[in-house]
C-alpha cells in the first residue's frame, strides 16, 4: 500500500481580477477536519467584511499524507 489518503476541508480564498478562467488567484488559508470548523474559521477571519473581488469557500480535498 501507498500513503494513506486523508480528507480535509480547506478554507480557500479566491480573488478575481476579471471574467475569464485565468483571472482568478487562489490561496489556502488552512485545513480543517470538518466543514463546520472551516466555516467558523471563515467567519472568524472575515466576519461580514469580505473585501471586494474576494470570496472565501470551504472545499473538501483528498490528499496523500504521511503525517497525522
Amino acid at each position: 500500500g501507498g500513503l494513506p489518503v486523508k480528507v480535509v476541508w480547506v478554507l480557500l480564498l479566491v480573488t478575481g481580477y476579471g471574467v475569464d478562467s485565468d483571472s482568478f488567484d487562489t490561496k489556502s488559508l488552512g485545513g480543517y477536519a470538518t466543514i463546520a470548523e472551516c466555516h467558523v474559521a471563515a467567519t472568524t477571519i472575515f466576519w461580514e467584511h469580505m473585501p471586494m473581488n474576494q470570496e472565501a469557500l470551504c472545499i473538501r480535498v483528498e490528499h496523500q499524507s504521511n503525517v497525522d
